[in-house]
């Protein structure tokens, strides 16, 4: 039995082409050579378009072709480009397999490969639809590995669709059917683990979120580099919890991995959130340089919008120090780079309240603190909107606006009760 590229050169011999005459106004020579070796697969049209050319009936080239080959190259193929990232790519490849319903082939694995590009491509609805096929199926096959990888992507869905309790309920079940696995992988578990923690504090439990990330870096799995990052998310877990002694040590955990980082990209990202997690130390200064440093490095590279947003960091942190004039330079720095809708101008106009505050002009600072809410509010930034709230009540209160401070009060109240709707929880 032979393969369909196989077939395709016993035909083209026996006509006596050459694979540049094959190739003429199909495709390129390099393409048949691939087809040929069975290292490419053509599409319907080009595999018609060749048995045109070679005068043969396109059934004939299908004839006993060993499809378990064809078909098991393709879903390598296609998983390759899942592991790359290729997800745009992957998934014509992943969706001509389902099509064909090869009864040899797992569809399981194939729609769980087909789920995650959508997952991670944004489509949260088409990955739930796969998805609940696969739940079904291997439901009824109780395949707890697979009940699991199914449960742990609904959940990912859920939770790229801002739903925090179906994305909650589907990671517990999925934790739960890992426990039946007689030998789990621990990356799986590791995956598992980290969407728990994720979600956990996305609902503001962090908390509870330390203690899944904890467990998950207790396996020991996952790239370096993927080790490193699930450090620094411990650590902003524990400073957000005010644990500063615990966000100090994952902070140093995370700085010794990225030392070694050769993605340059990556490793000014990373700069920046650490340098923030230790800006309050009594060297805030050093923190300052540091950030410079980084925002001149995006800048160099034409990143305008991630220098802006240091810039902001580099101004809350003067403003925090009394360095307002300082403050001021970095914050106008930053809106220079910053769309006005960026998060980061939130923070801008914080730094620009403040000093107006300081220099008596309640008017402005007003203002510059309305307009913080805003981008808080449209973030979803719940702990920066508490505290420009109180910030704005309390000037109300000392210019004896009552009424506008109870106004407000009432706004943050109102927020957070939607934002608590939005995560199941119905008071």
């Amino acid at each position: 039995m032979s393969s369909l590229g196989q077939r395709i050169r016993e035909q083209r011999l026996t006509k006596g082409l050459t694979q540049i005459d094959l190739a003429s106004g199909l495709c390129t020579p390099s393409m048949i050579s691939q087809i040929e070796s069975d290292r490419a697969k053509p599409s319907h049209k080009i595999l018609v378009a060749i048995a045109s050319r070679l005068s043969v009936p396109i059934e004939q080239l299908l004839s006993d072709v060993n499809l378990d080959l064809e078909y098991k190259s393709q879903l390598r193929m296609a998983i390759g480009l899942v592991r790359a990232k290729e997800f745009r790519t992957a998934i014509p490849l992943l969706q001509e397999l389902i099509d064909s319903a090869y009864p040899r082939m797992k569809s399981s694995e194939i729609h769980l490969e087909l789920a995650t590009c959508h997952v991670e491509l944004g489509d949260a609805e088409a990955a739930i639809t796969l998805l609940k096929g696969v739940y079904e199926w291997a439901n009824r096959k109780q395949d707890h590995e697979t009940l699991t990888i199914a449960l742990h992507l609904l959940g990912t869905a859920y939770q790229k669709k801002e739903e925090p309790a179906l994305a909650l309920f589907h990671a517990k079940r999925a934790y739960e059917e890992l426990e039946k696995v007689k030998e789990p992988d621990p990356i799986l578990h590791s995956k598992v683990l980290t969407l728990l923690g994720s979600i956990h504090e996305e609902m503001g439990k962090v908390a509870e979120a330390a203690t899944f990330y904890e467990e998950a870096l207790g396996l020991g799995r996952g790239k370096i580099e993927e080790r490193g990052l699930s450090y620094l998310k411990l650590a902003e877990t524990y400073q957000k919890a005010q644990c500063l002694e615990k966000a100090e040590e994952y902070a140093g955990r995370a700085a010794l991995i990225f030392e070694e980082v050769t993605n340059v990209q990556q490793e000014q990202d990373v700069q920046h959130r650490l340098v923030k997690l230790t800006s309050k130390r009594e060297n805030w200064k050093k923190s300052v340089d540091d950030l410079l440093q980084i925002a001149a490095q995006y800048e160099t590279t034409s990143n305008k919008e991630k220098a802006g947003a240091v810039y902001a960091d580099i101004a809350m942190i003067s403003s925090a120090h009394g360095e307002l004039e300082e403050a001021w330079a970095y914050a106008e720095r930053a809106r220079i780079s910053l769309p006005n809708l960026h998060p980061a101008m939130g923070t801008v106009h914080r730094v620009l309240a403040n000093v107006y505050q300081e220099r008596s002009d309640d008017e402005k600072a007003e203002k510059h603190l309305r307009n913080a809410i805003k981008i808080f509010v449209q973030h979803g930034r719940v702990a920066e909107f508490e505290e420009v709230n109180n910030q704005l009540c309390k000037q109300m209160i000392s210019k004896e606006k009552y009424k506008e401070a109870f106004e407000q009060i009432t706004t943050f109240q109102q927020f957070m009760k939607q934002k608590l709707v939005q995560k199941g929880i119905v008071l």
